[in-house]
């Protein structure tokens, strides 16, 4: 009896979300895309619907070469890799493989690549330019935008660790805090600068004006109407901000630019990697570690760079 390879991804990323080794629905939508990549080039091998008794070493690494050939970047064939490498196991222990046809196959290799990390320059330019209004956006929001660079760039969060923040996750004060949830749930307390949690608390009210249930679980961060905001608009929006600012887009995601600027201010200023990776949230120190390399040629470009929490919070008094 043949299995549609579409159907069997699909149990399987439910599988992960319901038992073990809970998933983010964030997740959830990446292991789809890349599932979706999969059937498209596994498709264009074998000219009919992809079935699971398909999925050989020869199949697979002839959809390979075909990423290559349409341009792919290594990494993302890395990633899309490791997708098909946990479904396939997946499909192992359910006896609905007989063997893992990637057990053979090599992930392309990742580019070394340093962190970006803006310079105390760039890192102005972005928050005088969302201190004032968007003339494409209906309506504005300058008072959001700083909130956003501030907690990204201030605070090192991921964009979906951003998006996810509770009105009870900030604790202002006399030392002003987030409470963040990473990755596997994990939570983690983020200091901040009290320059730069004024100006969150200048954001408030703003919200408070918009958010119709103000209890401690309602969303930190909501679009003008009140709604949360999203990963992905939390993009978008530092997109504009790099467009209008004059700023290049660094690769990847846009906002993880910001993150990697706070880790490498944090360094530059002698933090302990240790410290670093717990303000990170990183699992690994070694994940962490290749901030060291970035602060140094960081260093050679701008030998006393401030945090960039205490530039951030100096512009805005």
């Amino acid at each position: 009896m043949s299995e549609l390879f579409v159907d069997a991804a699909r149990d399987w990323i439910a599988e992960r979300r319901a038992v073990g080794r809970t998933i983010s629905t964030e997740t959830a939508k990446a292991y789809r895309g890349d599932i979706a990549s999969w059937q498209r080039y596994l498709e264009a091998q074998t000219g009919a619907p992809i079935r699971v008794q398909d999925l050989t070493s020869p199949v697979i690494k002839a959809a390979l070469a075909e990423m290559n050939n349409a341009g792919l970047a290594p990494a993302s064939r890395r990633r899309l890799v490791t997708t098909l490498r946990g479904l396939c196991r997946y499909l192992v222990l359910e006896s609905r493989l007989p063997t893992d046809p990637t057990a053979a196959i090599q992930a392309p290799r990742a580019p070394a690549r340093l962190p970006v990390a803006f310079t105390d320059g760039q890192i102005s330019a972005l928050l005088e330019t969302a201190k004032t209004e968007d003339p494409q956006a209906r309506p504005a929001a300058p008072l959001l935008d700083v909130a956003i660079v501030l907690i990204l760039a201030a605070g090192g969060l991921r964009a979906s660790e951003a998006a996810g923040l509770r009105a009870l996750d900030y604790r202002p004060g006399d030392e002003p805090s987030l409470r963040v949830v990473g990755k596997g749930r994990k939570a983690r307390t983020v200091p901040l600068d009290p320059g730069v949690a004024a100006q969150i608390d200048t954001y408030l009210p703003w919200r408070a004006e918009r958010v119709l249930n103000q209890g401690d679980s309602s969303p930190l961060l909501v679009r003008p109407d009140g709604r949360a905001l999203t990963r992905d608009t939390i993009s978008y929006r530092v997109n504009r901000l790099y467009a209008r600012a004059g700023i290049a887009k660094p690769e990847g995601e846009a906002a993880h630019a910001l993150r990697h600027t706070y880790a490498v201010s944090m360094v530059d200023v002698g933090v302990p990697i240790s410290e670093v990776q717990q303000l990170l949230g990183h699992e690994s120190i070694a994940t962490t570690g290749i901030y060291l390399k970035a602060s140094a040629a960081h260093l050679r470009a701008a030998s006393a760079a401030p945090s960039a929490a205490r530039l951030l919070a100096s512009k805005l008094t």
